[in-house]
This record gives structure tokens, sequence and C-alpha cells, in this order.
């Protein structure tokens, strides 16, 4: 239930729910780095400035380590991501195909007819 309202606010605020985990992410950083400071400055005897450049430059290896990586698994991602795509639409479609199918012929005219009625009304209105 809990990953249900998560999607829904994420789908329904997405700027807001990015901004908030991107803030949570830099929180959790920043307290590490601070820790990782305190203790090279205070175990190791390295100056403030000596610290920060280290876990700098360590974030720095770190963060782009973790971008080579997502770079060489994106192919897979995206290949594994269509293919998920396509068997969502490819069971969509059966779906309704079988709806349709199922429909008596009195409905389906009905259905077409709405179809064309609003198809044909949003021709009008962009004509006018």
């Amino acid at each position: 239930m809990l990953f249900i309202g998560l999607l829904i606010v994420c789908i329904k605020f997405p700027v807001e729910t990015l901004h908030f985990f991107a803030g949570v992410a830099h929180t959790v950083y920043e307290s590490v780095a601070f820790a990782v400071e305190e203790l090279l400055t205070h175990v190791f005897g390295f100056s403030k400035f000596q610290a920060q450049m280290i876990v700098f430059y360590t974030s720095c290896a770190i963060g782009a380590g973790i971008l080579y990586r997502m770079a060489r698994h994106l192919p897979l991602w995206l290949k594994q991501a269509k293919r998920y795509c396509i068997q969502c639409c490819e069971r969509l479609r059966q779906r309704w195909q079988a709806y349709w199918e199922m429909l008596p012929v009195l409905q389906k005219l009905q259905l077409l007819l709405v179809e064309f009625a609003f198809l044909a009304g949003s021709v009008g209105y962009m004509l006018v």
C-alpha cells in the first residue's frame, strides 16, 4: 500500500518528489562527508583543508566510477525497458481486442459513433 501511495505521489508531483529525494541524498552525503573529515582530522592528524581535499577527491572518484558503471550497463537497461514496454503494449492490445470481440454489435456501433462524433467535433473546433 505504501508503494502505491509513493507511486501516486511520484506521478502527481514529480518535481517535488525529485527535489525531496535530492535533498535527502544531499543531507546524507554531507553527513557522511563531515564524519569522514572529522575522522581524518582527529584520528590521522590531517589538517581541516587536507581532510576536505581527501574527501572531495575520493567523492569525485567514487562518482566517476558510478557513472562509468552506469554508462556500461545503460544499453542493457534500455533493452530491458524496451522489451518490458513492448510486452505491456502487447498485453494491453490483447485485452482491448478481447474486450472488443465480446461486445455486442450494437455497442460496437455506439462506440464507433461516439468516436467519430468526437473526431468530427475536434476537427470542426480546430477549423473555427
